[in-house]
């Protein structure tokens, strides 16, 4: 399973999700952990769209994020990635481990 985190940082939860500076994303496999720029960080309209195709296009099956507007959560769900709640400032594999460990 691959797990998105939006991140301003490269290190801890950022507060938005469509336009965060990055997305961090964990595969549990093997598990890597890969900081990706988000590409549509400036996008006029449908930043928060953009980021949910960006993340389905790389595999991603779960995003941890404090908040997500409605249009990316339609997104996200169309797509088939589920959403879990942490809270902004959160160390990143702090949050990631706390789901994993919840659905476990």
């Amino acid at each position: 399973m691959k797990y998105a985190v939006p991140t301003d940082d490269g290190k801890t939860v950022g507060q938005t999700f469509g336009r965060a500076v990055s997305f961090a994303i964990f595969n549990q496999d093997d598990a890597s952990l890969v900081i990706l720029a988000n590409a549509g960080i400036n996008a006029e309209h449908g930043a928060g769209t953009g980021a949910a195709s960006f993340l389905a296009d790389r595999g991603v099956g779960v995003v941890i994020a404090p908040e997500i507007g409605p249009k990316a959560a339609g997104a996200l769900a169309s797509a088939g990635i589920k959403t879990e709640t942490t809270t902004a400032g959160t160390a990143l594999r702090v949050a990631i481990d706390s789901i994993i460990a919840a659905h476990h």
